[in-house]
């Protein structure tokens, strides 16, 4: 199994693990017309949002397919299922747009002390090192 976010849906525990970057490259036009989830949501945010949970799903769990997501996600899990997506691929979720916060416990690092860097936003030093990128993200879930 890939490390991921573990999300309770159909009452089951599922291991949510990030996209991989091709995943990400294919899926971010996608990630940008994501406006809100919620009874408000169209025929074509529902499919954006069953197939990015879909994409991520099938890293652990191949015999996943969208029919079965669309099964799994409901109103109560959606947001949260997404944020554990985006949040575990190093994206920063539009806050307002993607219902409420994640709780704290179920991202990569939360609950870590507060001196230490946190892992998906900030970097760190590790013997005086910059643990930090050179490289800068070419493109996040907020503009």
């Amino acid at each position: 199994m890939i490390p991921g976010v573990s999300i309770a849906m159909a009452g089951q525990d599922w291991l949510v693990p990030p996209l991989t970057l091709g995943q990400l490259r294919r899926l971010m036009p996608k990630v940008h017309q994501l406006t809100e989830i919620g009874a408000s949501m169209g025929e074509a945010q529902i499919g954006v949002l069953v197939e990015i949970v879909a994409a991520a799903l099938q890293r652990n769990y191949p015999e996943v397919t969208t029919d079965v997501v669309e099964n799994l996600l409901d109103l109560g899990n959606a947001s949260a299922v997404l944020n554990a997506v985006l949040t575990g691929s190093g994206l920063r979720p539009r806050g307002t747009y993607l219902g409420e916060a994640v709780a704290p416990g179920t991202i990569p690092g939360a609950g870590l002390p507060a001196s230490h860097p946190d892992p998906i936003q900030g970097p760190g030093m590790a013997g005086g090192t910059s643990t930090a990128s050179s490289l800068l993200p070419a493109v996040t879930a907020t503009q």
